[in-house]
């Protein structure tokens, strides 16, 4: 069995962002013939069961969060690195004297910094809506100390983004992705797709050999050194392409349904 494993925005997604009937079509066609396909992002676990959904599957296993959340198909936790609740204060306070929105996501809860545009669009873009308390009831009640957050998302001015990269650059504990000249994705520094993968893979009992990932961007990297075939779209940047295998169509011409429809007739 050869386990699949896909990024999901910018490789796996349309320019609808959503899964298009060629790459629903080939997902169940690999998972018809015995082999596993799975997601990983750094989405949270209800996104990404949204797209889940779409295939017209069974659960399956989940990688979110950039791999600080790996979860079995019946859900039951195998890997768990949230960000430490002093990093998580140190995010929310930058944030705070930047003027920068930031959502916390914790497990399946998500809290928005409050209904702005970026909220708006985040929850366009996961199909998603984020709970009832705000990132500052969070904060302020000690949930983050109790519940502490896989990923902040800040969002805001380039300008501003940079500053806070900036600024938490000196706390070994975090890691940042950035995603777009506007967002900023922090997690644990102990936490990477690489190691999700090899979690995943473990868990499965699938030699690491036996795994194919996709990606495009620079949180990609980690998997694809560890993936028995490391597969980018052409879309993907430049650290991405380097380190990829094989090189497959652009997200927005399915290049990842491109790959499978060629492996499945080549296997």
């Amino acid at each position: 069995m050869t386990l699949f494993c896909s990024d999901v925005d910018g490789t796996l997604l349309d320019h609808r962002r959503t899964l298009s009937d060629r790459t629903v079509a080939a997902i169940r066609a690999v998972r018809s013939a015995g082999h596993t396909f799975v997601l990983c992002s750094s989405r949270m676990p209800a996104s990404l069961e949204g797209l889940e959904r779409l295939c017209g599957v069974e659960p399956t296993p989940l990688i979110a969060y950039n791999g600080g959340l790996v979860l079995r198909a019946d859900r039951t936790v195998v890997t768990d690195v949230p960000i430490t609740p002093g990093d998580a204060r140190e995010a929310y306070a930058v944030c705070s004297r930047l003027g920068l929105h930031a959502s916390f996501f914790a497990g399946d809860d998500w809290y928005a910094w409050g209904p702005d545009e970026w909220t708006e669009r985040e929850a366009t873009i996961t199909a998603v809506d984020p709970s009832l308390e705000s990132a500052h009831d969070y904060v302020s009640s000690g949930r983050v100390d109790t519940h502490p957050p896989h990923k902040v998302m800040a969002m805001g001015e380039p300008a501003l983004v940079d500053e806070l990269e900036a600024a938490l650059a000196g706390r070994p504990g975090m890691v940042t992705y950035r995603s777009k000249p506007t967002y900023l994705e922090i997690a644990n520094a102990a936490c990477s797709k690489g190691d999700g993968l090899q979690a995943l893979a473990d868990e499965l009992g699938i030699d690491l050999a036996d795994t194919v990932f996709f990606g495009d961007n620079h949180n990609d990297v980690s998997a694809f050194e560890v993936a028995g075939t490391a597969v980018a779209v052409s879309n993907a940047v430049e650290p991405a392409l380097d380190a990829a295998h094989v090189v497959t169509g652009h997200h927005r011409e399915d290049g990842v349904a491109e790959y499978l429809e060629d492996w499945l007739a080549s296997h």
